[in-house]
């Protein structure tokens, strides 16, 4: 498996969102959120509401799956901000 696609709509916002998890380099992994529209297609490809990079497979696919289970429940802005603080 090359990477992970979920569609995700958070409960508080009733907003759609996209979460993906590529694979970039040989050991770089991206994790990004994007906004969607009502079918689940990215509204801004080129800039993703949240960017994480990992460096394993596993982390990678840990970080995929705790933002998915977050974001269906949680605020997104606070979810963003707990995610983009170092």
């Amino acid at each position: 498996m090359k990477g992970l696609f979920n569609k995700i709509k958070n409960f508080q916002t009733r907003q759609r969102y996209v979460v993906s998890t590529i694979r970039k380099e040989d050991n770089l992994f991206e994790t990004a959120v994007f906004a969607a529209t009502f079918f689940y297609f990215p509204k801004n490809l080129s800039k993703p509401d949240l960017s994480i990079q990992t460096r394993s497979k596993e982390e990678a696919w840990d970080t995929h799956y705790q933002i998915m289970a977050r974001l269906t429940t949680e605020y997104p802005a606070r979810l963003f901000e707990d995610f983009a603080q170092p």
